[in-house]
């Protein structure tokens, strides 16, 4: 009985230690409904994001390129959806006189003009640092990007703001290739 009963007590003593933190990476946010006053209408793909990302864990890489998970640190979303709405929803904020839709789901009543498609092949903390590398397609121009972003340590907390900002580092430069895209082509007219 005594046996029982130490069991139960360093259960509940030791059990309390492994409190789970959920994170998200982006604020929730909500897509908006399309201006009537139209330039373009762009679809935005899933994002593609490597594996370690869909394992609903945070990542770290270690010195031996070998990903690790921190203990009890998990993502309270679905990162390849979170990511996407973000963007989307971020496109929307950037570029009022286009519609962005979620693409090909949301664009089957209208042509779409310009197809957004973001592959991120790195997206990870390493050695107080994260980095970002993704390639971004925009119609029949594909441009590459790496970003990389300090943080002061290690922890969970640090790695998800770390993550926050290199993100929005990503959809600021998918904004400005569509800017880019959009002048270019008032100049061939």
């Amino acid at each position: 009985m005594k046996q029982i009963l130490l069991i139960v007590i360093s259960l509940l003593l030791f059990g309390g230690c492994a409190q789970k933190r959920y994170y998200v990476l982006s604020a929730p946010h909500q897509i908006a409904t399309a201006d009537q006053r139209v330039e373009r209408v762009i679809g935005v793909e899933d994002l593609q994001v490597p594996e370690y990302l869909h394992e609903g864990r945070v990542a770290l890489l270690r010195k031996n390129n070998r990903v690790v998970y921190l203990n009890n640190a998990l993502w309270a979303v679905d990162m390849q959806k979170d990511l996407t709405d973000a963007l989307i929803f971020d496109l929307q904020k950037s570029l009022p006189g286009s519609v962005i839709v979620h693409y090909p789901w949301e664009s089957a009543d209208r042509d779409v003009d310009l197809v957004v498609r973001v592959k991120i092949t790195r997206f990870i903390a390493s050695q107080n640092e994260v980095y970002l590398d993704a390639v971004v397609r925009v119609g029949n121009r594909d441009k590459i990007l790496s970003f990389k972003e300090p943080i002061e340590s290690m922890r969970a907390d640090q790695i998800v703001e770390g993550m926050k900002r290199a993100f929005f580092r990503l959809e600021r430069a998918v904004t400005t290739l569509l800017d880019d895209i959009a002048l270019s082509q008032k100049k061939q007219r």
